[in-house]
């Protein structure tokens, strides 16, 4: 029997295994931040954590990173790198699944001073980091 797609509202659902589409979920996401993208250049990055929440200078989330790699999943316009990068950080790496994002942090981080490895890919998969790095 062939896996059946259906779309409830904006979730994909596979019907025969009764769980989310993930290739469509990829795709629908990757499609709104690529379109998106520009917007929200530098909104939420650190040291903000968000609208109305204590920031990472409050908090203390992160221990020291000088001298330490940094990976950041979901980099964004690459605003939070630059804030590891800021306090020391050895090596900036960033993985987004928007195009737009991965040029919007390219150009930014470039421009900022800071040479990041910056790869265009989903989390699910590897797009090339190398194993045993962090």
């Amino acid at each position: 029997m062939e896996d059946l797609v259906v779309k409830k509202g904006n979730i994909l659902l596979n019907s025969r295994k009764n769980t989310l589409d993930n290739e469509g979920v990829l795709e629908q996401n990757k499609k709104f931040w690529d379109n998106t993208a520009d917007k929200w250049v530098g909104v939420t990055a650190l040291p903000k954590l968000g609208c109305l929440i204590p920031s990472e200078e409050d908090l203390h989330l992160f221990s020291d990173v000088s001298g330490k790699k940094v990976l950041e999943i979901g980099c964004g316009s690459g605003h939070s790198l630059k804030y590891h990068g800021d306090h020391n950080a050895s090596e900036l790496w960033g993985l987004d699944m928007s195009t737009q994002q991965i040029e919007n942090a390219t150009s930014y981080l470039k421009d900022c001073g800071y040479e990041a490895h910056l790869f265009n890919s989903p989390m699910e998969e590897n797009p090339g980091l190398p194993k045993g790095l962090f």
